[in-house]
């Protein structure tokens, strides 16, 4: 219990700080990093017909959602905004290929039509992402 005046004081205090710093900001960095378990994922799923279930299917989503929280939570100057926000088109479109392209063809056994969208559009999505990700440093 805070009895005395001074203990208040040092809890409105604390208090205080903790609501005045900012939220953590994600970097590039950890943007970049993240999208190689992304890539993994998705490829054990195209490649290995067991790893197709509900579990490899969360982990694909999960590690995309992952960046796509790290991507929202980058900060960049003004003058760099324009890359961000290209960046998140790009991942944006991405998600929306794998979600509604991708994992359904590979759910359905025609991975070939999979391969060709993950190995082609789908990684100059993501290659993109690493270039913008390398310039907004």
């Amino acid at each position: 219990m805070l009895h005395s005046a001074k203990g208040w004081r040092s809890l409105v205090l604390c208090l205080s700080l903790a609501l005045a710093l900012p939220a953590v900001a994600a970097t590039t960095a950890e943007v970049r990093a993240a999208i190689g378990p992304v890539r993994d994922s998705l490829m054990t799923m195209l490649k290995n017909p067991d790893k197709r279930g509900p579990d490899q299917q969360a982990l694909v989503k999960t590690s995309a959602d992952k960046v796509s929280n790290l991507i929202r939570d980058v900060n960049v100057t003004p003058d760099k905004k324009a890359k961000l926000d290209e960046m998140k088109r790009i991942w944006t479109e991405f998600n929306r290929v794998r979600e509604t392209q991708v994992v359904p063809l590979i759910v359905a056994g025609n991975t070939a039509e999979a391969e060709k969208l993950v190995t082609g559009e789908q990684k100059e999505r993501l290659m993109a992402v690493i270039k913008l990700c390398d310039e907004l440093k």
